[in-house]
This record gives structure tokens, C-alpha cells and sequence, in this order.
């Protein structure tokens, strides 16, 4: 008779070490966000969700430019007032660092949270300004924002929204936050981006027409037919980028 090598003492310390690893292993990223502290203690919830400030009446260039752009502090002054002239909370310890940051001259030094390689191009204006109608029909038509708030569905459903529901798509319930946090530990990535990309209309069917060095030597010969198949041109007659061509984002 062959008797086991292994005590069933020894199988416990082996088996409960694995059952633990495996259970904090599975424990959801999103439980415990990772929270940088920042210079003033500035709360979204407070500004945008109990005094209804839309994203873009501090984050004015978000419509405009390459970047959203961080509100300079006039921004701030023009409802909180500085050291002479205090209007809006005039005792709010957190409000009068940014009283001095003005007498000072300073700007305030927030730390970056939602950042982007420098080889990667984002242009917020194209975002902001995109068309809903671009996306495929059925693009955020299965959205559950109870169930799974971030899933690609309702990304998509909080982009064709648009307005701050669109800057929501990639930045979260910012409006809810005390403190922002990146919500999608793949923020910015390649396929976190192309997830959404490949839902344009014309995407996908362009994704798999074959050679690109094809169509660009014969372009001349097969762009009216190939472009119209393709959706290359808009209704308005513009040229459509190419959502997944590495130029599109890549410099």
C-alpha cells in the first residue's frame, strides 16, 4: 500500500495561502480609488452637482483646443472674490489658499490626473464637437448605467448624449466626486480607445478593406466609389479620418 506523501496539515497551508490570494486578487480596482492630493481641497460634487456649473464654464477650451485647459484662477475670483473683496464663502479656509495664490500672482498648481503619453494626439474639440449621428445606430442602445456604469455601452450612450454626459464618457461621475480619480485603470489606452473608434460608422468596414498602400497609389481611380462604400465623406461632403489608422492619434 502506498501511503500519501503529504499530511492534511500540509494541505491546509497549502490550500488557504491560494484561497486568499485568489480572493484579494479578485477584489474590484474600483473599490478603493487612488486619491492624489491636490493643492486646494476643490470639490466637483460642491460646484457642479449642488451648484450646477457645467464642465465647460471652468474648463473653457475643452470646445476649442487640443486641451480642456485647467481654469485659470480669474476663473475661480469671479465668484469667490480675493483677499479684498470676499464674496462667496470669505471664510472657507480651502477658498482663501486660492485668494492667495491670486494676491501672490501664482497659478494653482493642481496635480494631472487624466494624462496621456506625449506621442498620443487627443484632440478634446474634435470630441466635444463630434456628431452623435457619426456612431452606428445601435452604439449605447444596451446601456444599464445601474449595472455597469462603465461598460463600453454606456460610454457610448454618455457620448451620444452629449454635453457633460459626453466629458463623463471617459472621465466618470466626475460631477459625484469630491476628489477626482481616474475610474478606468485603461484610461487612455490603445484598446480603451479603438472600443469606441471602431463604432463610427464606416469603421469597421474600412478596418477590412484590405491594403492601404492599394488605395493610396490608385487613389485617383477609386476614391468617388471606394470613399461613398467606405463612409470616408460626411453628409456635409467632409473627409472622415480614419478612426483606426495609426495617424489619426499617433504623431
Amino acid at each position: 500500500m502506498i501511503r500519501s506523501r503529504f499530511s492534511p496539515l500540509a494541505l491546509l497551508f497549502l490550500v488557504v495561502p491560494t484561497v486568499l490570494l485568489l480572493c484579494v486578487s479578485a477584489t474590484p480596482t474600483w473599490a478603493e480609488p487612488k486619491l492624489i492630493e491636490q493643492p486646494i481641497a476643490f470639490s466637483h460634487k460642491l460646484h457642479v452637482s449642488q451648484n450646477g456649473i457645467a464642465c465647460q464654464y471652468c474648463h473653457l477650451y475643452a470646445r476649442r483646443s487640443f486641451s480642456a485647459g485647467v481654469p485659470p484662477v480669474s476663473t475661480c475670483l469671479g465668484c469667490h472674490g480675493s483677499n479684498k473683496m470676499k464674496i462667496v464663502a470669505p471664510d472657507s479656509a480651502e477658498v482663501n489658499k486660492m485668494r492667495d495664490y491670486w494676491a501672490q500672482g501664482d497659478p494653482i498648481p493642481w496635480v494631472k490626473i487624466h494624462d496621456l503619453p506625449d506621442f498620443v494626439r487627443f484632440p478634446h474639440k474634435k470630441h466635444i464637437n463630434a456628431e452623435s449621428s457619426r456612431f452606428v445606430d445601435e452604439a449605447g442602445q444596451g446601456c444599464n448605467l445601474d449595472k455597469a456604469p462603465r461598460s463600453l455601452e454606456c460610454r457610448l450612450f454618455q457620448f451620444r448624449t452629449g454635453g457633460d454626459q459626453r466629458c463623463q464618457a471617459c472621465h466618470g461621475a466626475v460631477p459625484e466626486m469630491e476628489v477626482v480619480y481616474k475610474v478606468d485603470d485603461n484610461f487612455g489606452s490603445m484598446g480603451w480607445c479603438l472600443e469606441c473608434h471602431l463604432q463610427v460608422k464606416g469603421a469597421v468596414e474600412r478596418k477590412r478593406t484590405g491594403s492601404t498602400l492599394a488605395g493610396w497609389f490608385h487613389a485617383k481611380e477609386n476614391d468617388a466609389k471606394r470613399e461613398a462604400a467606405a463612409q470616408l465623406v460626411s453628409d456635409k461632403g467632409y473627409h472622415n479620418s480614419n478612426m483606426s489608422d495609426c495617424v489619426t492619434c499617433h504623431y
